[in-house]
């Protein structure tokens, strides 16, 4: 167990193991486009006070191992705010090593068993990196005398330290710094300021007030002053504060400097812990000074934490009440039927509405409170990329969009895992290496774009590269080869669908990869993992263009629009994302090829399955002239026509699990009990579009 301060109390801890969480993803992404845009001076800082924030709060708790090294990446920060040093791979890296062993000293707090680590080579590589920038400083300003004049003015500072030296005042530029080992530089450079200020102008200042206030401040301070005392007396005065280590007085000259403009200062960030429920969710106008020092309202909402679990439990009674509803729904439409002309049924038809509205609006509040944006997993996509195609010696370029999407928290759960098979192979065995790409006229950097963005009740999230693609034929080949399909299976089917046979298990491309475009290591889990969360998956792909994975998901796990229909005497539910469109058919309207049922519906040919048969519930025999009823369904361009008895209406169904008990069907994702108390079983669209396919 971790041995922190002893009047650290359990309140306090889990403020710093939520606060310690953001910042450690915060320096996560910015640390990785910093690589991309070293020349933005407010992404460094951003950084810098991340780092900033868990140094100070792991050292308030005595957790010195943490404070040392967030100390350590601090140090080599600030150079970089001041142009002492410039970005490179090499500081990234160790950056990134930093913030590698931050994570398990942070998870070491809650670990039942505490993984063993030694950060020193992580310090003493920061340490490294940053004496260089220290002796290429000092080497540039050997041999150099006069004022130091490198810290510019505002116009406002300008023009306030002009009307001071022409009354006789003196200027100086300080440079202070605080002992390392102290944890009251804010405290410090407070009590300079303050002393400072009852016997001179103080004109500007590095950190500012504002900035010291909010503790954003390293251990150095650089300040301008004016007044009419001398160079000794500001000595004095500064040394008669406690942890000074360094000071550094030399006379200011306005006329050296550049003028820089006017920036609004920003708020300090304000982060609210809420101890306990708030009775009152109502926000109350309020009102702040804005830039111009006048007041403004605005609102301020108000937020309150709420156990995961209760959150579920919501969800699950909002499930039934939805099934209740359904079932009050169909008794009073019959009821409306059958007493047309009865006023108390009128009423309690009208009253049915107005509850069904309510469970609407219910059911929408309770799935967007247990709502979160996609982008809590996207997060930490781009230090993966970056981390795997510097070890493949590949250039890309990650772009992320839609990270605000939102999405159930149930399904956010298991998607990350899926994507990260998804990104791995595209970087590992989709994009070419530089050289290569250049060769066929390609960008020598590849790009992967990951996209997230919501598609009626589903969530569609993309990945997609330029790479090499995935060549059908030889993906054929090597089925074969492995004994994954049969060569009468491989002649029956073209090279677009054989792309699909990347999600089979046992095909694995790793010998080499200009087998079949390398791809398809762990592609199986993938498709197992999208199909357990009801969802499907499809890929694109143009050999030499690049290919594109869509996962199409629920927003919740909870329920699912589908269509119910009928087949040998068993209702199922079809997920109505899957469902392209139903048809009425003449018998002579169906036809035979190499003894398989089909449709042509348009310009395309569509293969036939009776569920009746494939589902061994008795295949009955049809009537002469009876109609066929089909549902087409259809996963990307696949279509596959369904044969069944009878349609019902489309209705959201809560989908619940068959149990281990039952086990795995293939062919059915679960059930749902409907609104008469009927069990309905949800169809598992993607493997039965498979027994057509692959002929299983």
């Amino acid at each position: 167990m971790v041995n922190l301060a002893s009047d650290v109390t359990q309140e306090e801890l889990q403020v710093f193991l939520q606060d310690t969480d953001e910042q450690l993803q915060l320096l996560d992404e910015d640390i990785i486009k910093l690589e991309n845009e070293s020349d933005d001076d407010a992404l460094l800082q951003e950084i810098f006070r991340a780092a900033h924030t868990i140094k100070g709060s792991s050292a308030m708790l005595g957790y010195d191992i943490m404070a040392e090294l967030t100390h350590a990446m601090e140090n080599i920060l600030d150079k970089l705010r001041h142009g002492e040093l410039s970005v490179t791979t090499e500081i990234a890296d160790a950056l990134l090593a930093a913030l590698d062993a931050l994570r398990i000293l942070r998870e070491n707090l809650t670990a039942e068993e505490e993984i063993p680590i030694d950060v020193s080579n992580e310090i003493a590589t920061l340490a490294e990196l940053a004496n260089t920038a220290s002796a290429a400083q000092d080497a540039d300003c050997a041999g150099k005398n006069g004022p130091i004049v490198a810290t510019p003015l505002s116009e406002e500072g300008r023009k306030r330290l002009q009307e001071l030296l022409s009354t006789g005042n003196k200027a100086y530029e300080i440079t202070i710094n605080i002992e390392e080992g102290s944890l009251w530089a804010a405290v410090r450079f407070f009590q300079v300021l303050n002393d400072l200020g009852e016997k001179c102008d103080i004109i500007t200042s590095d950190p500012t007030m504002e900035e010291i206030e909010a503790e954003k401040v390293t251990h150095d301070m650089t300040l301008i002053v004016a007044g009419r005392l001398e160079e000794e007396e500001i000595r004095e005065t500064i040394n008669g504060i406690p942890d000074i280590e360094g000071i550094q007085i030399e006379p200011y000259d306005p006329s050296k400097t550049a003028t820089i403009d006017e920036e609004p200062e920003t708020e300090p960030d304000v982060i609210v812990v809420a101890e306990e429920i708030i009775d009152s969710a109502s926000t109350q106008p309020t009102k702040s000074p804005d830039s111009s020092g006048k007041t403004s309202n605005q609102k301020v909402s108000e937020t309150v934490r709420i156990d995961v679990e209760r959150l579920d439990s919501l969800m699950n009674q909002i499930g039934e009440l939805v099934v209740a509803r359904t079932a009050f729904n169909r008794i009073g439409t019959q009821l409306s039927a059958r007493y047309r002309d009865d006023e108390e049924i009128f009423n309690l038809s009208k009253t049915l509405t107005n509850i069904s509205k309510i469970v609407d609006d219910l059911q929408l509040d309770i799935t967007e409170a247990r709502m979160m944006p996609v982008g809590t997993v996207f997060t930490r996509f781009p230090r993966l990329i970056r981390d795997l195609a510097h070890k493949a010696g590949k250039q890309v370029d990650f772009v992320m969009e839609g990270q605000e999407t939102g999405i159930d928290r149930s399904v956010i759960e298991h998607i990350r895992d899926p994507l990260v098979h998804l990104l791995r192979n595209a970087v590992d065995h989709g994009i070419e290496l530089p050289e290569v790409r250049q060769a066929v006229g390609k960008p020598p950097k590849a790009t992967i774009r990951l996209t997230a963005a919501h598609d009626q009740s589903y969530i569609a999230i993309t990945v997609e590269d330029d790479g090499k693609g995935i060549d059908g034929a030889a993906l054929k080949e090597k089925a074969v080869k492995n004994g994954v399909i049969t060569a009468d299976t491989a002649a029956r089917i073209d090279n677009y669908e054989a792309v699909d046979l990347i999600f089979e298990a046992g095909l694995s491309t790793a010998e080499k990869i200009t087998d079949v475009s390398g791809r398809g290591v762990g592609m199986d889990i993938v498709k197992q993992n999208v199909e357990a969360l009801n969802g499907i998956i499809n890929v694109e792909t143009k050999p030499g263009q690049g290919s594109t994975f869509t996962l199409k998901l629920p927003l919740t796990l909870a329920t699912i629009n589908g269509l119910l229909v009928s087949s040998g005497g068993v209702t199922y539910a079809l997920p109505l994302v899957a469902v392209s469109e139903t048809l009425r058919l003449n018998p002579e309207e169906i036809q035979t090829v190499t003894q398989r049922e089909v449709i042509r519906l348009r310009d395309r040919v569509v293969p036939l399955l009776n569920l009746e048969e494939v589902l061994g519930t008795g295949v009955r025999k049809r009537e002469p002239g009876e109609k066929v009823h089909i549902a087409v369904v259809k996963t990307g361009d696949r279509m596959v026509g369904l044969i069944v008895n009878s349609f019902k209406e489309p209705q959201e169904v809560v989908v619940k699990s068959l149990g281990k008990f039952v086990g795995e069907i293939k062919g059915i994702a679960g059930a749902s009990i409907l609104g008469t108390g009927e069990v309905a079983l949800i169809l598992d669209i993607p493997s039965l579009m498979k027994l057509v396919i692959m002929g299983e």
